[in-house]
């Protein structure tokens, strides 16, 4: 018997045994002090636990101090966000740093620092060193805590207080603004803490993750998400308190112009200035209807916002006489307005809309450009339609010689698939720039409304409404319009051709080059490369800085001296085709070596112009795009639009370019 309960007892213990040795080992386990609302530790250590497999508990501790003294006494073993000091390092072993430290300036209104005379900083923070090394003239008020920065902001103490993301939610929610301040003073990196000497192998395995491309792009998008998501509720809870009723539904009406509002099919809408007004009032949960219908004219909808039938209208320049009948929030858009004629009539004419007396000039009524036009040219009778559309028709129709768009408008119509025979006058340029907004009534609840519009409208991602909408045409397609262009005036070529068939030679040269540089023009381009471009050859695209500007300031004269000065460098410089393709535009073709094009492109780059006729102008930068070693052979277009790509980033470096003429600067 006595065996048998041995035996009994030996089977349990291995039973026992086995149980334990097939139960999977518990992941390490780390306490990360934190305080409350900090999201960006918890961004950074969820990524963490998920990697690595660990076990995250965060402890939330009631200030800054207590929680880097839970690191160091052992309580805690991680903290995120500190900033390195020569005491801390004292205390603590840190990471490499690991993000930026998100801070804000909190107040009563969206001023920054430069707007700002006294602050408060809290304390025994790092804050208070960098204000005074950026801001030396401001005056600094210490505080310790939520309540005591409240009370400052409050009692108009301060015109603003200083401090990290964790505070973002209260204090929004307690009614205050927040202005990201990282762009104003250089605040430093953070990194993660541990007790000195503990968790070395730890902080440099997190730090290395946390550098990743894909928690850097999570940490962006959650934190750009926390802000939203916050700012979104604060303005949710702010506007219940209005003394109007939410209920009621904001009744909309946006006029159908191309690219601000797009009416679909099913009903919706869609546009520049229509995103715009629908997630704003997303944003702030209102009932937003719109009412309007896509036949409807500018005229009928304009009067009706002035009789006050409804709540919004959009989209409305913002012009002074509009403020006796409509409430403006923040513009949404800025765009400029330039002169539209058929391709090809009167080139390099006109340099200003005042000298456009003897054209036809088409108009929408009571629009916009109808008030400007109206007061720009006081004796010019302007021609009114009732639609974009009809306005377009009339121009195409020659029933009328030049009509005013802003560049949106226009690049929207250049990227119709039907290719349209229209052209902005680039000798008159863009003359004049407006800020586009919506209108709300002017009635008590437009007035209560129109603020939080304007910062529902902050909260968005204009840029990005913008580029969906504002597409600008590549070079590619406008060559296409001109060569549609010239299929149309092919029948009258071949007469003249018979005509002066004795002088076959002299006309086929004249043709084929610019007659102010003597160089090949876009025709000769045409020709030669109609059967398409060789994988292996170079393409340079020039471009002159700010040409207009220059023949503005110093005369036309000033401006073919400038192009003959730019040709002569290029037959000094490329051994190969060289064209003049219109205005400031050249286009380089040839084989170059990699060193040769190297030593091109950065000649090509700036152009001396010591001459009388530019005064103290004494450089101007070009910029230049280049298509090189293509895949394939490809058409003659594809590869010029290639390199009209890399003028674009060309042009763009180029104004970081500071030569030593304040002119040259600009230019």
């Amino acid at each position: 018997m006595v065996k048998v309960v041995q035996r009994l007892w030996v089977f349990a213990c291995l039973l026992l045994s086995l149980s334990l040795k097939a139960e999977p080992a518990s992941p390490p386990h780390y306490k990360v002090a934190t305080e409350a609302d900090d999201v960006v530790t918890r961004v950074l250590f969820d990524a963490v636990a998920k990697e690595f497999d660990v076990s995250i508990q965060y402890i939330n501790y009631s200030s800054f101090d207590a929680m880097l003294d839970s690191v160091a006494n052992g309580d805690s073993d991680f903290a995120a966000n500190i900033t390195y000091t020569e005491s801390r390092a004292q205390r603590f072993s840190y990471s490499r740093p690991t993000n930026i430290e998100y801070t804000y300036l909190y107040g009563m209104s969206d001023d920054t620092l430069d707007d700002a005379t006294i602050v408060g900083v809290p304390q025994d923070t790092i804050y208070a060193e960098l204000i005074k090394q950026y801001y030396p003239t401001l005056i600094q008020v210490p505080y310790q805590g939520h309540e005591e920065a409240v009370a400052l902001l409050r009692s108009g103490g301060v015109d603003g207080v200083v401090d990290a993301i964790n505070q973002l939610k209260p204090m929004l929610l307690e009614g205050f603004e927040a202005k990201v301040l990282n762009d104003y003073i250089s605040i430093k990196p953070v990194s993660i803490v541990s007790q000195k000497g503990s968790h070395l192998e730890e902080l440099n395995n997190f730090a290395r993750y946390i550098h990743s491309e894909e928690v850097q792009k999570l940490l962006r998008e959650q934190i750009a998400l926390y802000q939203f998501e916050l700012r979104q509720t604060a303005l949710r809870e702010s506007i219940k308190q209005l003394p109007i009723d939410l209920n009621q539904p904001i009744r909309i009406k946006l006029e159908p112009l191309f690219p601000y509002v797009i009416y679909q099919d099913d009903g919706s809408v869609k546009g520049l200035t229509a995103d715009v007004v629908l997630k704003s009032c997303d944003i702030l949960a209102l009932n937003c209807v719109v009412i309007s219908q896509p036949n409807e004219t500018w005229e009928s909808i304009y009067h009706q916002f002035i009789q006050s039938e409804f709540d919004i209208l959009g989209p409305l320049a913002v012009r002074s006489e509009r403020y006796a009948f409509s409430y403006f929030p923040q513009p949404h858009y800025s765009p400029t307005s330039v002169m539209v004629k058929r391709l090809g009539y009167k080139a390099n004419v006109y340099s200003h809309v005042s000298q456009l007396i003897s054209e036809r000039i088409g108009v929408v009524k009571d629009d916009f450009f109808d008030t400007m036009l109206t007061q720009r040219l006081p004796l010019k009778e302007l021609i009114r339609y009732q639609t974009q559309e009809e306005l377009l028709e009339a121009l195409l129709d020659h029933e009328i010689d030049y009509v005013a768009m802003d560049t949106a408008m226009l690049n929207h119509f250049l990227r119709q698939s039907e290719l349209i025979p229209i052209e902005k006058d680039t000798s008159i340029g863009e003359f004049y720039t407006s800020q586009l907004s919506i209108g709300l009534v002017k009635n008590e609840r437009g007035e209560a409304l129109a603020p939080y519009f304007s910062r529902a409208i902050s909260m968005l991602d204009l840029d990005k409404v913008v580029a969906t909408y504002d597409l600008r045409p590549d070079w590619r397609t406008l060559l296409e319009y001109e060569v549609k262009f010239a299929t149309h005036t092919q029948l009258l070529y071949v007469l003249l051709l018979i005509i002066a068939f004795c002088a076959t030679l002299y006309l086929y040269k004249q043709s084929n080059t610019d007659n102010l540089t003597g160089l090949r023009n876009r025709r000769s381009l045409q020709v030669k490369f109609r059967q398409g471009v060789q994988k292996d050859l170079t393409i340079l695209y020039l471009d002159i800085n700010k040409f207009k500007q220059i023949n503005d300031t110093y005369g036309h004269r000033a401006g073919d001296e400038l192009l003959k000065l730019l040709s002569s460098k290029i037959r000094r410089v490329w051994k190969g085709g060289a064209y003049r393709i219109g205005g400031d535009e050249f286009i380089l073709t040839g084989y170059p070596s990699s060193e040769q094009l190297t030593s091109v492109v950065e000649e090509l780059s700036l152009l001396d112009v010591n001459h009388d006729l530019f005064g103290e102008l004494s450089q101007v930068t070009i910029s230049v795009g280049v298509s090189e070693k293509r895949h394939r052979s490809v058409s003659l277009e594809q590869a010029l639009h290639l390199a009209d790509e890399d003028m674009y980033s060309s042009k763009q470096a180029s104004r970081d370019y500071s030569p030593s003429s304040e002119f040259a600067e600009q230019a």
